[in-house]
């Protein structure tokens, strides 16, 4: 798959785990929104941008974890822009479920501070 590609894989698998767990999503027409969908549930709406990385990105070997870079025409996703990043790793097949606070780079592991945040969508609320 190419990079489209993949970013098109996220995004769908994304929004289908999303019903799976109780959301109704909607999808932008253009790719050119700050955000990838919608979802909403129980009368709240939340703007998700959702990032891809392959199972074949590098490491940082002295932390095993992977550092993700979340940009948007050099610059951040400002809080007002989308609420929360869903960030799909295809080595672990899920997703890490993030509020957005204005990070600009996070690092994910299945045993770092975000573990709790794989595949947990209850954390959209």
């Amino acid at each position: 798959m190419d990079r489209n590609q993949k970013g098109c894989f996220a995004e769908y698998k994304f929004a289908t785990r999303a019903m799976e767990n109780g959301f109704n999503v909607c999808m932008p027409l253009l790719d050119s929104s700050t955000y990838d969908c919608v979802l909403e549930k129980d009368g709240v709406m939340f703007k998700v941008q959702i990032k891809y990385v392959s199972a074949d990105r590098q490491k940082d070997p002295e932390h095993n974890n992977t550092r993700v870079t979340l940009h948007r025409d050099g610059g951040g996703y400002p809080a007002h822009l989308c609420d929360y990043f869903a960030v799909w790793f295809d080595e672990y097949d899920g997703f890490f479920i993030i509020e957005n606070e204005g990070q600009k780079a996070m690092r994910f592991s299945l045993t770092n501070k975000y573990k709790d945040n794989f595949n947990n969508f209850d954390l959209i609320q």
